[in-house]
């Protein structure tokens, strides 16, 4: 293979790692929703930080739809720091396999 090939080779694999990137993070972007008590929210880690340091047991919280949905503070940031990790584990895993077949 000459130098040119090669070149472009190394090209266009840095190229298909950068485009399946972000690919793999707007699926896992789509992957930080979470249903709870008939409302649908993006769990992120603002949402997380919120909902730990309200006071009240209950609160509201207007989801992606932007409708007001009662939760139960505890269960509701239980629920959305497991899913949160879940979905990071994965984003991690999936993302160190992209960057060993750039590596190949």
């Amino acid at each position: 293979m000459s130098e040119a090939e090669i070149l472009v080779e190394q090209i266009k694999l840095s190229t298909d790692f950068q485009t399946n990137k972000i690919i793999l993070r707007e699926k896992i972007l789509t992957d930080l929703h979470l249903t709870y008590n008939g409302g649908l929210f993006k769990i992120t880690p603002e949402l997380i930080a919120f909902a730990a340091t309200w006071p009240d047991d209950n609160m509201f919280l207007e989801d992606v739809y932007q409708n007001p949905i009662e939760l139960k503070r505890a269960e509701f940031l239980k629920q959305a720091q497991q899913h949160y990790q879940k979905v990071m584990n994965t984003w991690h895993c999936e993302h160190a396999e992209l960057k060993k077949l750039r590596k190949l």
